[in-house]
Order: C-alpha cells, then sequence, then structure tokens
C-alpha cells in the first residue's frame, strides 16, 4: 500500500471512528434503560416505529401518486403506504397496546420456531454417522424443543413476565453491543496513532 494511501485511511479512520464510539455509547446507555425501566424502554421503541412508519408510509404514498401514470405497481404502493400511516397511527395512539403485540408475536414466532426446529432436528441428527456428532445434534434438537414448550406456556401463563424477559435481553444484547462497539472505536483510534507515527 502506497504512504498516500495508508495517509488517507488513518485520515478516514480519525474522522469515523468518534462515530462507532458514540453508537457503542448510546447502546449501553439504551441497555441500562432496558434493565431501570423496561416498560418505558419498550413504549420509546414503538414510538419510534410510530414515528417511522408514519413518515415512511407518507413519502410511499406520495410516491405512489405521483408516479401512477407512469408506474403499473403504484396501486401496491399506495397500499403499503397506507398500512404504514395506519400502523404509525396506531403504534403512536397505543404505544403499549401496540408494543405489547409486537413483542407477544417475536415470541410466539420464537417459540413456534424452537419446536419445529427441534423436531426436524431429531431426525437430520439421528442420521448423522458419527456418534459425538450424532448425540450433540439429539440433544441440541432435544433442548430447543423444551425451550420452545417452556417459552409457550410461559406466555400462556405469564405474559407480562415473558414480555419483560424479552426486553432484559435486548437490554443485556445492547450493552455487550456497545462494549463491542467501543472496543473497536478504540482500537481503530489507536491504530490510526500507530499508521500516522510510522508514515
Amino acid at each position: 500500500m502506497s504512504d498516500e494511501r495508508v495517509i488517507e485511511v488513518s485520515s478516514f479512520i480519525r474522522s469515523v471512528w468518534w462515530l462507532v464510539l458514540l453508537r457503542g455509547v448510546f447502546a449501553i446507555v439504551l441497555g441500562i434503560l432496558a434493565f431501570v425501566w423496561p416498560v418505558a424502554t419498550a413504549i420509546a421503541f414503538v414510538w419510534v416505529f410510530g414515528v417511522y412508519a408514519l413518515v415512511d408510509g407518507a413519502f410511499t404514498i406520495a410516491h405512489a401518486v405521483a408516479t401512477r401514470r407512469s408506474d403499473p405497481r403504484w396501486g401496491w404502493m399506495l397500499a403499503i403506504g397506507v398500512v404504514g400511516v395506519i400502523a404509525g397511527v396506531v403504534a403512536m395512539v397505543f404505544p403499549a397496546a401496540a408494543g405489547a403485540f409486537a413483542l407477544l408475536v417475536l415470541l410466539w414466532t420464537i417459540a413456534i420456531w424452537a419446536v419445529v426446529d427441534g423436531i426436524f432436528g431429531i431426525p437430520a441428527a439421528a442420521s448423522l454417522a458419527s456418534g459425538g456428532a450424532k448425540t450433540l445434534g439429539i440433544l441440541f434438537s432435544v433442548v430447543s424443543i423444551l425451550f420452545g414448550v417452556l417459552l409457550a406456556v410461559l406466555l400462556v401463563t405469564t405474559p407480562l413476565s415473558a414480555l419483560i424477559g424479552l426486553i432484559f435481553v435486548l437490554g443485556w444484547y445492547a450493552i455487550i453491543a456497545g462494549v463491542v462497539l467501543i472496543v473497536i472505536a478504540v482500537q481503530a483510534r489507536r491504530a490510526a496513532g500507530r499508521i500516522d507515527a510510522t508514515a
């Protein structure tokens, strides 16, 4: 790599590393908020989705109307835009109900997927020739089925606890992702400094 190219890369890293750092900090703050105020955090997510769906739907409707003479798909685009606007309005008017419904759908999808994946995984694992891989595959499939059944039972018996549990999982994910982003940003900044020192 030429010296000019090295300097360009170093300059680019120095100009963007703080954005990655900022994303990491925001992710950690979001994760902490998920633990401190789980319901408020979920409602905030729904509000963000509501605003996005409303704006995106409005732009899609405008685009459909503007291209109605040249684009034969304009009717579909109009329908998608209307659905987006309705979803955004519902999410903003009833944020708690919309958030709970969305999270419940997600959790039921995970539960059903885990059970189905486990059921189909058992014969697939049993067909393996290796004893160790076969045992682990069957064990993983059984655990997947048990997880799906347990999640379904929790959703039927204590749906609120299941929803809050999912928010906590998302909170942990945000914190871990934030730490990783901060580490990447600091390493990138140090790498840029080393490049500058050797250039």
